[in-house]
């Protein structure tokens, strides 16, 4: 990788089944990957006057499957951004909501506050660095070009919830669960780029359709919401 990798902005997904769709809408050329010894691949172009990256987790040559969580969504992130070298970083995915913030599926949020709900370390400073809490910039006319709703993300590498984290996210306000995005913002933070998180809900965590069921039938629509999205957002990026 050389520097016509260099980006003006940076997209990471964790999945290619959320990526195909931005991929497609903003007519990204593959790149190929990042490092020989990693799956994530890199796809680039000139989007709304801007160059822009995106990146993905890849497939695990093992698993035959995405590389998602936490542990992956921070090594790409630390890969993708010392190479691409972003203004501004966006994490494009998909979430969980909640009936009891008014979540529906579909409904893109844009959070500000990250924590993470399954590292707990009962130590001084320990636990405040294990919970990660974050917060970053509003950014007014993304928010207004994409729709998107405020809130917190809270963030695990779990697809289920357990009864202790749904307690966790009523005392936390949470409003979106997700498996990347306070990783990524730790790593944003060291990196001094802004951060923005842009998600579509899959799946409602407090109703009581299995979660792995809503996320597979609702994926093509929240997928496809998030695309437009991430479009909207490229759009009034030079205003930011």
């Amino acid at each position: 990788m050389t520097d016509r990798n260099t980006s003006d902005l940076l997209i990471q997904v964790a999945m290619r089944a959320e990526a195909l769709p931005i991929i497609h809408l903003l007519s990204l050329k593959p790149i190929g990957r990042m490092d020989p010894n990693l799956p994530s691949e890199l796809w680039q172009g000139i989007v709304h006057g801007h160059r822009i990256s995106l990146v993905t987790n890849g497939c695990d040559p093992e698993f035959d499957c995405d590389r998602i969580g936490t542990e992956s969504a921070a090594i790409v992130a630390f890969l993708a951004l010392r190479i691409t070298r972003p203004k501004l970083i966006f994490n494009a995915g998909t979430c969980g909501g909640f009936t009891s913030q008014g979540a529906t599926i579909g409904d893109i949020y844009m959070p500000t506050r990250f924590l993470f709900h399954d590292q707990r370390v009962a130590l001084p400073k320990f636990d405040a660095f294990a919970k990660g809490e974050k917060t970053t910039a509003d950014f007014p006319k993304i928010r207004s070009a994409t729709n998107a709703k405020h809130g917190t993300c809270s963030t695990g590498s779990s697809l289920d919830t357990t009864v202790d984290e749904m307690a966790f996210f009523a005392a936390e306000s949470v409003t979106c669960k997700d498996m990347e995005a306070a990783a990524i913002v730790r790593v944003a933070r060291d990196f001094q780029t802004p951060f923005i998180a842009l998600k579509a809900v899959t799946d409602l965590v407090d109703h009581r359709q299995v979660v792995q069921e809503s996320f597979l039938t609702n994926l093509k629509f929240a997928t496809s919401r998030l695309a437009d999205a991430v479009d909207h957002a490229a759009r009034v990026f030079s205003a930011v």
